[in-house]
């Protein structure tokens, strides 16, 4: 195993050299201060239409473009006021930071991601056809969430979550397909536990945080360092009014709670972008990102190893267009054209009913615990349900988008798929959702 490792780091190291000759040229102060004019003039049109609170961070060829608190209230009173040092929960960016150990432990010798997790958790069910790398690559079969847990869940510990992990029914063979899975998580948290024999959050702090400087980081659990400060409280909006929500839920899990700041994030991006953890985090386009969120709080860290550079958004106001706004901070740091965020003020257009009946059914939302929406025509409008309950009347904007408010990018847009008729993407807080026609 060691000497497949030894070649596997002499590859990589290979690879590296021929990535060095990609990287472009310093970044010259007019290049800078124009590309901070760029991010400035686009967080700031989101923040003038309502769209965007919290903190930016962009950095390329080793220079800060810009570091930058936007908020919708200057009062420094309100509760969802930030600055450049406010820590924000980041939730499943904890997986990249997860990730990352479970490689550094393979480069260390003290794992294998080949290894099944029966090693770990000898009776688990399947465990011997679960392999750690199918839980990083979200390929094990396990659910995105726990089922049927009949408690708080922040109130579990992690010897309790590997047991309803343990009852969870494979959504199908492990290795054949791949759907995203914070239970799979749960159990990469374990095995470095086991492996560390520490908890995450203290595996994290000692190998990650402390090495890396990394100051203003930390966990609200699980932690002997009381690092907490300077919390971003979250927020989301409710009936057009901007509300406060607890920073943690009973419906979360307290493994991976972790914090961090802008700056900190970014000490963790240049660390992971070089070998051997480039080529190993890396997708096929030459990026390693991560987002995550959860009720009022949309976090982003992006780095692109060919443009060398990096950008962080963290966001304590829910409404942030999330997926565009990853689009076009890129764009803008690769001088590629973008547009700037204004107000929307969508079109409807009148659709017959033999259109609107061809989207009529009921369709499963995977990514969103299989949440199931239902669609209807009435009076020559194509209706939503969920649950039973009537959610939206919609609008058409053409043949096969539709959309709620004027005012919001979210939409519906029916797509054809293999079996001749139709499955539907939902836009929602930012993000393109899939629903499967039943």
């Amino acid at each position: 195993m060691r000497q497949i490792l030894t070649i596997l780091l002499l590859l990589i190291l290979l690879i590296s050299c021929k990535n060095e000759g990609k990287k472009t040229k310093s970044i010259s102060s007019h290049q800078t201060e124009k590309l901070n004019k760029k991010v400035d003039e686009y967080f700031s049109a989101l923040n003038k239409i309502g769209k965007f609170n919290g903190v930016v961070f962009a950095f390329k060829n080793d220079t800060i473009i810009i570091h930058k608190a936007y908020n919708l209230n200057q009062d420094k009173n309100s509760t969802t006021y930030v600055t450049k040092e406010s820590q924000f929960d980041i939730h499943s960016v904890s997986k990249l930071m997860a990730h990352y150990l479970i490689e550094k432990f393979e480069i260390d010798g003290k794992i294998e991601k080949s290894e099944s997790i029966k090693k770990f958790i000898p009776d688990f069910p399947n465990g011997d056809k679960i392999t750690i790398e199918m839980l990083l690559n979200h390929t094990s079969g396990l659910p995105r969430s726990l089922e049927s847990v009949k408690e708080d869940e922040i109130n579990l510990s992690s010897e309790q979550i590997i047991e309803y992990a343990k009852k969870q029914k494979l959504l199908f063979e492990p290795g054949t397909e791949k759907q995203y899975s914070n239970v799979a998580y749960e159990l990469v948290y374990f095995v470095i536990q086991e492996v560390s024999n520490k908890t995450f959050a203290q595996c994290l702090a000692n190998e990650v945080f402390q090495p890396l400087g990394m100051k203003n980081s930390g966990a609200h659990f699980y932690l002997k360092e009381n690092n907490l400060k300077k919390l971003a409280k979250n927020h989301e909006k409710d009936d057009g009014q901007i509300m406060q929500v607890d920073n943690v839920l009973s419906d979360e899990l307290k493994t991976a709670r972790i914090f961090s700041t802008a700056s900190d994030l970014n000490k963790f991006l240049n660390h992971i972008k070089n070998e051997p953890f480039a080529s190993l985090l890396q997708n096929e386009s030459g990026v390693i990102e991560k987002s995550g969120g959860s009720d009022g709080i949309r976090v982003e860290i992006y780095t692109n190893l060919e443009y060398n550079y990096n950008f962080i958004f963290l966001a304590n106001y829910e409404e942030v267009p999330f997926q565009k706004t990853v689009e076009d901070f890129s764009k803008i740091l690769e001088n590629l054209p973008y547009d700037v965020p204004k107000e929307l003020n969508r079109k409807s257009i009148k659709l017959p009913a033999d259109i609107l009946k061809r989207y009529v059914g009921t369709y499963s939302f995977a990514d969103m615990g299989n949440l199931e929406l239902t669609f209807k025509v009435e009076n020559e409008n194509l209706v939503v349900y969920q649950d039973g309950e009537q959610i939206a009347t919609l609008k058409a904007e053409s043949e096969n988008t539709f959309f709620d408010d004027p005012k919001e990018p979210e939409s519906f847009e029916f797509v054809n798929n293999e079996n001749g008729s139709f499955n539907v993407q939902m836009g929602w807080k930012g993000v393109k959702l899939k629903g499967i026609r039943k």
